[in-house]
């Protein structure tokens, strides 16, 4: 463990990625022009707004030549329930856990598939 650097996955992800850019000396836009994503994504991931999608990540770490290293601290980032409010964390806990979604329903036919007369 390197010292100095985020405990906390969300920040550890940011800083990770605007460490691997700073030290191949690339600015944002070339980083977007090289991955073939907008400039201002990279600007918001590096300073932990968003964390984008397992795409990115995965098109960052070949670029990078991390294998599997980013895509690891973006999927931890996501599970990372402190990311949330404290109202929240318990239920996005839980439903890391879920294995099954159960869904009820009132209506026979869903509302965007009724007939003016079913309705």
């Amino acid at each position: 463990m390197i010292t100095g650097r985020s405990q906390e996955p969300r920040r550890r992800y940011a800083e990770e990625l605007r460490l691997l850019r700073t030290a191949r000396g690339e600015s944002l836009r070339e980083l977007a022009k090289a991955v073939g994503w907008d400039a201002s994504l990279f600007g918001k991931l590096e300073s932990g707004a968003t964390l984008g999608s397992p795409e990115v990540a995965e098109a960052l770490d070949l670029h990078y030549g991390t294998p599997g290293l980013l895509l690891a601290l973006w999927e931890l980032a996501v599970g990372d329930p402190t990311q949330f409010k404290e109202q929240y964390r318990r239920y996005m806990a839980l439903e890391a856990e879920a294995v099954n979604l159960w869904h009820y329903g009132v209506s026979t036919i869903h509302g965007l598939l009724q007939t003016e007369g079913y309705a």
